[in-house]
């Protein structure tokens, strides 16, 4: 539990910077990203309704990813103590990661949920913008590739361009940037994008 209260302690001094913080029914306090994203504001010529919107469904799924990452916390500790032990127990230690993987298939199933309601928000029109920027998006290996080539300078390093991901909420734009999901090479468990001031996410 000291672990859990430490960790808790950096986590929320590291995402300060923008955040507020929200009362959890029957929980614990918990900071909630404020995503204003003007430029999106402008570009999709979102109202004032269409916005607030936005940043419900956003806290929302802010707070839901904030209880299931620390979860995924303790149970990754809970896997190390029960790896350090003289006799592993192979049901402790199934049962540990097979909750990661439940917390992960949550987390991915709540995060399409949460983008269907975020596009419930927009008209057919600005709908349509945004699959100009999913578009836009999927030519980012590209771009880092023609930087790398020196045949341009992208607004960020190539090398960096292709890994970076901002918050949906706290955050990700991938499986390995939900809380319990795991995939080679990746640390797993817990992932906090970084909040970027004015920026939306995926």
């Amino acid at each position: 539990m000291g672990y859990m209260n430490k960790a808790l302690r950096v986590l929320i001094m590291t995402l300060a910077p923008g955040l507020a913080v929200a009362q959890m029914p029957g929980g614990p306090t918990l900071p909630i990203a404020i995503r204003p994203f003007p430029q999106l504001v402008k570009y999709l010529g979102l109202d004032e309704k269409q916005s607030t919107e936005l940043r419900r469904i956003g806290s929302e799924f802010d707070s839901y990813l904030f209880v299931k990452q620390m979860r995924a916390i303790q149970v990754n500790v809970e896997i190390s103590a029960e790896t350090q032990r003289d006799v592993v127990d192979p049901m402790a230690l199934g049962a540990r990661y097979a909750e990661l993987e439940a917390i992960c298939r949550e987390a991915r199933d709540t995060e399409k949920k949460t983008q269907e309601s975020a596009r419930k928000v927009l008209n057919a029109a600005q709908n349509a913008k945004v699959q100009v920027l999913e578009q836009a998006y999927a030519l980012l290996p590209v771009i880092a590739e023609a930087d790398a080539a020196h045949l341009m300078n992208a607004p960020m390093d190539g090398s960096v361009l292709t890994q970076t991901s901002v918050l949906r909420g706290i955050p990700g734009t991938g499986t390995a940037g939900l809380p319990g999901c795991r995939n080679p090479g990746a640390s797993g468990g817990l992932v906090f994008m970084p909040l970027q001031s004015g920026a939306s996410d995926q």
